[in-house]
């Protein structure tokens, strides 16, 4: 491996942060009438609402409510329950925030898209009337679902973040997606969510971690205990045990997750450093070179004090350089009360359980999330689905 690639893991190595998710942050899941607007959501960059008679303008207060139920009753004859549709539009316009996490299904949920809330605006060419002719058509099966515009006004730019397919979802986040309504809310999944979306990240004072197993044929006993055993250890030296536990979930492909509860105030000095080798090693970053060189790094810091000794004089400034940032992150996990060449085991048992179990890193990839969403267009449409 060339030395600037070494030192660019080094430094990151060295830099490691985890990212905290505001705990402002909610979450919701935006239909797209039968899959009919999927494409369209996802490649123009905006989510959307129905009920194009109540936009950001309306009068919500309660001595207002009876006169709006009764708009909605004579405007959608089909609507059995006014004041649902009331409370849908009072979330989509007030309660949705800027970098709120959306969950967009496509037809028949094969794909799911999520994405970053962006600013409500509304498209004043939308009307009422546009949007009974569309909807009707759709319902009577007289449009094909790439061949029909969205029709409503109220509207929310999104940043795409990752789709993925139906059966990479966990269970009950699936079952969740799986009701009609045209918005809800997904507050009590968000830890579903954000481990579909994250390999690693702090959620008030819990550390998630997630292997994205993505082996397709049988997966052997020995691959998952290497993969258990490296990382608990690892896990282990930087919080106490009784604060860890590990959640499997392999349905080839499927996912390990690893859950450091309650642990923002007993984590050791320096564990970023060693929770970013954890990382490393389990497939948390997409470096261009592949990941036995970052294992090579790795084990090039546990034995750096030798190695310093032998090298230090004779080497040159860009190996002088490398040297000094490998035995600067050795004298971290040092400091933090862990002997370094105690994590060789543990590394080779990770890396070895990654590479069987084909460990691969979570991309949040605008483009990739859109060019998957295409193929995800071209699904047929369910029988059924509320707006």
């Amino acid at each position: 491996m060339e030395l600037h690639e070494e030192n660019e893991v080094l430094n990151w190595i060295d830099t490691f942060t985890v990212p905290i998710i505001p705990q402002t942050t909610r979450f919701w899941m935006i239909r797209t009438k039968k899959g009919y607007f999927y494409n369209e959501f996802i490649s123009k960059r905006f989510v959307a609402l129905a009920w194009n008679n109540i936009t950001q303008n309306t009068d919500f207060s309660e001595s207002s409510r009876d006169s709006l139920k009764d708009d909605i009753l004579m405007e959608f004859n089909e609507i059995q329950r006014p004041s649902t549709v009331i409370n849908k539009c009072i979330s989509f316009i007030n309660e949705i925030h800027t970098d709120d996490i959306l969950v967009i299904p496509s037809a028949r949920s094969s794909y799911i898209t999520f994405a970053l809330a962006g600013d409500y605006f509304e498209d004043e060419t939308k009307t009422v009337e546009l949007e009974r002719k569309i909807v009707y058509r759709i319902e009577n099966h007289d449009v094909d679902i790439n061949d029909v515009s969205c029709p409503y006004k109220k509207r929310r730019h999104i940043t795409l973040l990752r789709t993925v397919k139906n059966e990479e979802l966990n269970y009950s986040l699936c079952r969740a997606i799986s009701n009609y309504h045209g918005i809800s809310n997904l507050d009590n999944y968000a830890k579903q969510i954000l481990n579909t979306l994250y390999n690693y990240y702090m959620l008030e004072n819990d550390i998630s971690l997630v292997f994205n197993v993505r082996k397709q044929t049988p997966i052997g006993p020995r691959s998952i205990n290497n993969l258990l055993y490296g990382a608990t250890e690892f896990l282990s030296s930087i919080a106490p045990e009784k604060n860890i536990s590990a959640q499997v979930t392999l349905n080839s492909p499927g996912d390990v997750i690893f859950l450091l509860d309650q642990v923002k105030d007993v984590l050791t000095n320096n564990w970023a450093v060693i929770f970013g080798i954890l990382v490393l090693l389990g497939g948390g970053s997409a470096f261009s070179f592949k990941l036995p060189g970052v294992i090579e790094i790795i084990k090039s810091i546990l034995s750096v004090k030798d190695e310093y000794r032998l090298k230090h004089a004779e080497a040159d400034e860009k190996e002088l350089q490398v040297l000094e940032k490998r035995l600067e992150i050795y004298n971290k996990i040092k400091d933090s009360g862990i002997d370094p060449e105690s994590l060789r085991g543990p590394v080779d048992a990770l890396a070895s359980g990654c590479a069987a179990l084909e460990v691969e890193p979570i991309v949040l990839d605008d483009e990739t999330a859109a060019t998957l969403s295409e193929e995800a267009s071209m699904q047929e449409s369910p029988d059924t689905e509320d707006e």
